[in-house]
């Protein structure tokens, strides 16, 4: 397979990334955005979809490009989906990492794909409308790191995808846990902690590790494929390439590649730390991190643009907002609810066909509207 190097350096030594951030934040290096050569990674190239998530054997592609690397698979396919960064592109970068090493798999190494990935997805962000931005991506990390990147010359040919926008969607998601319990809600996020704000936090009850959450279940919110890419995240692959994304389980109860219905049992949440922690990252508590996307591009939770059947989401300002005043739900039953409320009932009226509409503000085709039971 024939590689363009993308970078010259290579440190002897290698660099030991922080441990942790807050979610899934980068805490590298600087990372600079201002490469402006030749493209080397294709934006289309970078974008993992549903479909790719479906077809792409990240194990036999490590087996010939990089059998050194295969200790990190669960980490490699976890933080390709949370990021939506294709595990291609990634383990390019991270066998530039590792040159003459065969991680075991330890955590601090987990952490290092977590790292790598969030950089890569953090750039590819802020230059997403640049034709450059996954070329500039894989260059910041390149250069933070001092890495000799070697890239295969194909990966910068368009792959002829469909376009960035996602189809307004209401009452076909339910939210990420079984009908009839009731849950609580953080403020949306990006999933790099930064960004478009496709990220929601749930729990059942707030507890501290150690609690007993083994009879808070963790459900799909449509049907479709679940991949499990480790012992703590699943992905499940809906139609129209529609893919949600759920991270910090235990005890998951479905198998890799298996069809799932909608409100079908994953998994719980975990419940200490390094079981939620399994291939890096950080959390205050025991709770799910579930994320949503269309055709590899993530799709902002709020009002606007989708809904959990039971509630719509108010997005309000900035990451993270748990402010009432300017972020909450508006539950079907309950009104207006407030980040961090035990009071988001899953009352979610039996499966419809997928509604689109543009019309959601009007409550046209809200969640608990006749037009979608």
């Amino acid at each position: 397979m024939k590689k363009r190097v993308v970078s010259s350096f290579l440190f002897a030594s290698l660099l030991a990334l922080p441990m942790f951030g807050s979610q899934s934040t980068y805490d590298g290096p600087t990372l600079r955005d201002d490469y402006d050569g030749p493209v080397l990674v294709d934006n289309s190239q970078l974008r993992y979809r549903g479909a790719d998530m479906l077809s792409f054997d990240t194990t036999a592609y490590l087996r010939s490009e990089a059998p050194n690397l295969m200790a990190l698979r669960p980490a490699i396919d976890t933080w390709a989906a949370m990021h939506a960064i294709h595990p291609r592109v990634l383990i390019h970068v991270l066998q530039a990492y590792w040159p003459a090493a065969a991680p075991s798999g330890t955590r601090l190494e987990r952490e290092t794909v977590h790292q790598v990935a969030t950089g890569l997805a953090v750039v590819y962000l802020r230059n997403r409308e640049d034709p450059l931005a996954a070329s500039k991506a894989v260059m910041a990390i390149a250069d933070a790191y001092h890495l000799k990147v070697e890239i295969p010359v194909e990966l910068a040919r368009n792959r002829q995808l469909p376009g960035a926008s996602a189809p307004l969607v209401f009452g076909w998601f339910q939210p990420p846990w079984t009908i009839g319990d009731t849950w609580a809600g953080g403020g949306a996020h990006g999933d790099t902690g930064s960004g478009v704000r496709n990220a929601l936090d749930y729990w059942g009850a707030w507890r501290d590790w150690g609690a007993d959450l083994s009879h808070w279940w963790v459900a799909a919110i449509q049907a479709g494929t679940a991949r499990v890419w480790s012992q703590c995240s699943v992905s499940v692959i809906h139609d129209d390439d529609w893919v949600s994304t759920y991270y910090h389980l235990e005890n998951i109860q479905v198998a890799d590649y298996q069809v799932v219905k909608r409100n079908a049992v994953l998994s719980n949440y975990a419940n200490d730390k390094p079981t939620a922690l399994c291939q890096g990252g950080s959390s205050t508590g025991p709770h799910l991190h579930s994320a949503l996307y269309h055709d590899g591009n993530r799709v902002e939770i709020d009002e606007a643009n989708v809904d959990f059947t039971a509630y719509s989401h108010h997005a309000g300002q900035g990451q993270y907002d748990f402010d009432c005043d300017t972020s909450w739900y508006n539950h079907s039953t309950k009104g207006k609810v407030c980040p961090s409320s035990d009071n988001l009932l899953n009352n979610a009226p039996p499966p419809a066909p997928m509604p689109f509409s543009d019309s959601f503000e009007s409550g046209d085709t809200s969640a608990w509207s006749s037009t979608t039971q």
